[in-house]
């Protein structure tokens, strides 16, 4: 029975992060049971088009069971051109993966955020809870970075920021985590995506990653693999529906010491894999994002 209910929730994490798939009838009827069974209660708000359009200069993910389908990754792509499908996506009503630990996406925005009273931002994704829960369900946490152009040639290349979430402090959390995915890498593959995991424009056979690199919060409920949400400061962490737990403060802002640092303003958002779990039979953890949306 925990297995059969395990693969209810491999298929609901899948409609969850797949939100145009055809399917045939009899896997409609599954798609539409296991919706009900991960339902929060309230319907989750539909990602909507950012406020105000983002520029993707950098799409860099690690190895994931949604890369190459997340953007769709087409024979002799490089990274400019998926950079331009991720943009599409995440300017319109898709979603992209990050894949596992450390894979990352970093936004432009020619305008800027400017450091208000109160949230500055937010960060959709595709987390969602399980039945009866508000706290537990589908957490995939990715950390988020920040920048300010201040050469002002609108390339990712000044000093960024980490903005600190609940977790920053804990001792639990790693600082400077440090991982290496290999293209012959077979552990993540599942049943359920086929194609290939590693990024399949990139030239190179290894990803090395480093950032920070939060404690495990899975754990079995009813039979289910299912995270628990951390209390904020993360992006694909807490359903769109929760609006407080989907948004950012530029305050939050630390050095590479935890400092605190004054910002008046950020032009490069980084959303980066902040997890390195893998589970049978549902796969990796791996953040997942739909747009920003500048609170003004």
């Amino acid at each position: 029975m925990a297995y059969i209910s395990q693969i209810i929730m491999s298929v609901c994490t899948y409609f969850a992060k797949a939100k145009s798939v055809v399917v045939s009838v009899p896997m409609f009827s599954v798609l539409c049971f296991a919706v009900l069974l991960c339902s929060c209660g309230n319907e989750p708000e539909t990602p909507r088009k950012t406020q105000r359009e983002v520029k993707v200069v950098e799409y860099r993910p690690a190895m994931g069971q949604f890369v190459n389908l997340m953007p769709a990754y087409v024979e002799g792509y490089t990274e400019n051109d998926m950079c331009r499908e991720a943009e599409k996506l995440l300017n319109g009503s898709g979603l992209i993966t990050l894949g596992g630990f450390g894979g990352y996406v970093t936004l432009y925005l020619e305008d800027g955020i400017l450091n208000g009273e109160g949230y500055d931002f937010r960060v959709l994704g595709n987390a969602f809870c399980q039945q009866g829960e508000t706290e537990y369900g589908s957490s995939e946490p990715g950390v988020v970075w920040v920048s300010e152009d201040s050469n002002a040639n609108a390339l990712p290349d000044d000093e960024w920021y980490q903005l600190a979430g609940s977790d920053y402090y804990l001792e639990t959390t790693q600082h400077h985590y440090r991982k290496t995915w290999h293209k012959s890498d077979t552990t993540l593959l599942n049943p359920y995506h086929t194609q290939p995991y590693f990024p399949q424009w990139l030239n190179d056979t290894v990803i090395e990653v480093e950032g920070t690199l939060l404690a495990s919060a899975t754990t079995e409920n009813a039979g289910m693999w299912v995270q628990h949400m951390r209390q904020y400061g993360y992006v694909d962490n807490r359903p769109n529906s929760d609006v407080e737990g989907t948004s950012f403060n530029l305050d939050w802002a630390v050095d590479d010491n935890g400092k605190h640092v004054d910002l008046s303003k950020c032009h490069f958002v980084r959303i980066v894999t902040a997890v390195d779990e893998v589970y049978q039979p549902t796969g990796e953890l791996s953040t997942e994002v739909a747009s920003l949306v500048v609170i003004e």
